[in-house]
């Protein structure tokens, strides 16, 4: 099979590409490969479902993720209202704790200007302010976000993936990439159909939603493309590695659980609750109340470090992530004490929900352990370790003269990926 362009990954990222792709670039022979038996099974959908205005989000050390929030977010707001799509303008609450942090929200406030937000979209809060709209609440003062907003970015990419194959896309699924040549007329990929069995009727009786199906491997089969695009997540650097690109990267994944929350404790507030992460350079987050666009509400999420991109329980395959080079950069990582002071601290809440609990309940105190029934849905992330052993900030980009690779594309990822997904249209359309 000889296409024009193939993507690699059917996540947010690369559904939005092949929908941009399609509509900008007419004509295209163009394939979406993906090992799942559908788009968005994994980060995509596996998330806080928020739509994130950029007021928390540095324009230097972050500029490419806080313009493209910037940018999709008037997309993602028509395009909801023509495919009928939830959206629940929420707002969130970004709380601080001491007067540190205040001076955090002032330099959010600033922020939020520079990254083209409307002054009366984020405003800073006094103490006393917060009570009045949100009595439950407990700070030294908060900034409110009006637009941040509840969606669905599971239902945002199947849509997406139905507009595209309007145009001409396909999409394999079911399809793992396992080799990829390079050529000087093309890129030859070769890739394994995975065959998901049928689920046994006693499995069916007991609640496994977070539990990977069972893949049997299939057949080899392969196709030619003009140009590969990489936008597999959790694999996109394992990908890249096949190619020999980015080898000066490793990553680390890290799991993001949450708690339901039911009774008197999901009616403390009506908006998202987030409060300051003391840790900004450590892809750690203090725990939030979330409101979804169903109406549920969550805490969460922890971030404990992984060792596999879909180790959705247990802590996944330990020596062989520990194992792939380069090593240098985890080894320096693990040298870290704050770091693994840390990760010992998001154990702690993930084990126990006394611990999580007790993190929310600084700043909504009447959060109470036995309103939270039950473990919401877990999302696993994988982040870009460099040589200095130090977190990698922004998406970063590799390129070969026929491939390019998306590497570190993490949150708000899906906020700003029809943004995103034009920017690289452009670039694709230049080749």
């Amino acid at each position: 099979m000889e296409y024009d362009i193939v993507i690699v990954g059917g996540g947010i990222l690369g559904t939005a590409l092949a929908y941009q792709l399609s509509k900008h670039i007419p004509g295209e022979r163009i394939v979406v490969v993906e090992k799942e038996e559908g788009v968005a099974r994994h980060t995509s959908s596996r998330n806080t479902g928020v739509i994130h205005r950029p007021f928390y989000l540095d324009p230097i050390s972050k500029g490419k993720f806080a313009r493209c929030a910037q940018e999709s977010y008037e997309f993602w707001k028509e395009y909801a209202a023509r495919k009928g799509l939830p959206w629940r303008e929420v707002g969130t609450l970004e709380v601080a704790l001491d007067e540190a942090q205040l001076a955090r929200l002032k330099k959010y406030k600033a922020w939020s200007l520079q990254n083209g937000m409307g002054d009366s979209e984020v405003r800073l809060l006094s103490a006393e302010e917060v009570r009045e709209i949100e009595p439950s609440a407990w700070c030294a003062g908060a900034l409110l976000c009006t637009t941040d907003t509840a969606v669905d970015f599971g239902a945002f990419t199947r849509a997406l993936r139905d507009d595209a194959e309007e145009r001409g896309v396909k999409f394999l699924f079911g399809c793992e990439v396992k080799k990829i040549v390079e050529k000087k007329d093309g890129v030859d990929i070769l890739y394994q159909r995975l065959i998901t069995p049928p689920t046994p009727s006693y499995l069916k009786r007991g609640n496994f939603a977070e539990v990977p199906p069972l893949r049997v491997r299939g057949g080899e089969e392969g196709l030619r493309a003009h140009y590969m695009v990489n936008c597999a997540g959790g694999a996109a650097l394992k990908i890249a590695h096949l190619m020999g690109v980015a080898r000066e990267f490793a990553d680390l994944n890290f799991r993001g659980e949450y708690l339901i929350v039911e009774g008197e404790s999901a009616r403390l507030a009506l908006r998202n609750v987030y409060s300051v992460p003391r840790h900004t350079d450590f892809p750690f987050l203090d725990p939030h109340y979330v409101v979804r666009v169903d109406g549920r509400v969550e805490i969460g999420p922890s971030a404990v470090p992984v060792f596999g991109s879909y180790a959705y329980r247990g802590v996944g395959n330990v020596l062989g992530k520990l194992t792939e080079k380069p090593l240098a950069n985890k080894l320096r990582l693990l040298r870290n004490p704050e770091f693994l002071r840390l990760c010992g601290k998001e154990w702690r809440s993930a084990l126990s929900k006394d611990a999580m609990v007790a993190r929310v309940q600084k700043f909504l105190p009447d959060l109470r352990v036995a309103d939270c029934v039950a473990r919401g849905t877990a999302g696993v992330r994988a982040s870009l370790i460099d040589r200095n052993g130090r977190f990698v900030p922004e998406v970063v980009e590799a390129q070969t003269p026929r491939s390019l690779h998306i590497l570190n594309y993490n949150s708000p990822g899906a906020t700003g990926a029809p943004a995103y997904a034009a920017d690289l249209t452009r670039l694709i359309s230049k080749l």
